[in-house]
């Protein structure tokens, strides 16, 4: 039996690999889609939760994304968002534990003004500034490195299959991108939302929130898409070449309904 492993990145011999990966970080609530340690190496799992996902995770968008949605990192801890105070002007941060809401200086020098300004003034402001959208090259970034584990995720059953992914030459831009950038910097995706952020779902046995899903859309024109929704925002990226109007196609002969709630394998099949 053969028993070295490949990373699905960076193609090297993995077999010594120890550490689990977390499709979607376990800081935006995935704590059931993992790949077993040797998928990804442990130099590619550092790398991206080192310089992709920390930075985006770090990012305000998502800070505030956690924050609203009480989503814990590793250490228990739910992100801060940052503001300020007026009159003043005093950097704050509003942090949510079990106990609610607080609101502090930002840093411990800032005390005695924050405390004189809430005492000199019978009004005063609280500023929040909101993040609209991810950064778009981390984001890109990011989704390449979901879309080959997921990829590899729906894999893993079938004999051969990890082999194939790795030799596919199809995808080696894309790995390539994911792992070290590339040229152009870029590689455009579709953002748009598909749900509210914090939208209950009702069903017969129980309501749930869905914090993550994703899935591939295989097209008719032979096209792969790797489709995520965080917190109700979907975001699409094609996972074989740098361009995304095959799925704007898509989604204007479907009605503009989202790929993880179509069947869009059925449809496939039915036109091989």
């Amino acid at each position: 039996m053969n028993l070295t492993m490949r990373c699905i990145f960076c193609k090297q011999n993995s077999s010594t690999s120890i550490t689990i990966e977390h499709i979607v970080p376990e800081s935006l609530g995935n704590k059931d889609h993992i790949l077993p340690a040797g998928i990804v190496c442990d130099s590619c799992n550092r790398y991206f939760g080192l310089k992709i996902e920390k930075p985006l995770l770090d990012s305000d968008y998502f800070r505030q994304a956690r924050f609203r949605n009480t989503i814990q990192n590793k250490e228990g801890r739910i992100p801060t968002i940052q503001g300020i105070l007026l009159p003043g002007f005093v950097p704050i941060e509003m942090c949510k534990d079990k106990e609610g809401l607080s609101i502090l200086p930002s840093r411990e020098n800032d005390l005695d003004v924050y405390i004189k300004s809430l005492r000199s003034s019978s009004q005063g402001r609280l500023i929040f500034p909101v993040a609209i959208e991810p950064n778009h090259h981390l984001m890109s970034r990011f989704l390449s490195k979901v879309a080959l584990e997921v990829f590899a995720f729906q894999m893993l059953e079938v004999e051969g299959a990890i082999d194939e992914i790795i030799d596919k030459r199809e995808l080696d831009e894309l790995r390539k991108y994911a792992r070290f950038g590339g040229s152009p910097a870029y590689w455009p995706l579709s953002i748009r939302p598909i749900y509210s952020e914090g939208e209950v779902f009702i069903e017969e046995i129980e309501n749930y929130e869905v914090l993550h899903e994703f899935d591939i859309l295989y097209t008719k024109s032979n096209e792969l898409y790797i489709v995520l929704a965080v917190f109700g925002i979907e975001y699409v990226l094609n996972m074989g070449e740098r361009e995304i109007e095959g799925y704007k196609d898509w989604l204007t002969q479907h009605g503009f309904k989202s790929p993880l709630y179509v069947d869009h394998r059925s449809e496939y099949k039915q036109n091989m």
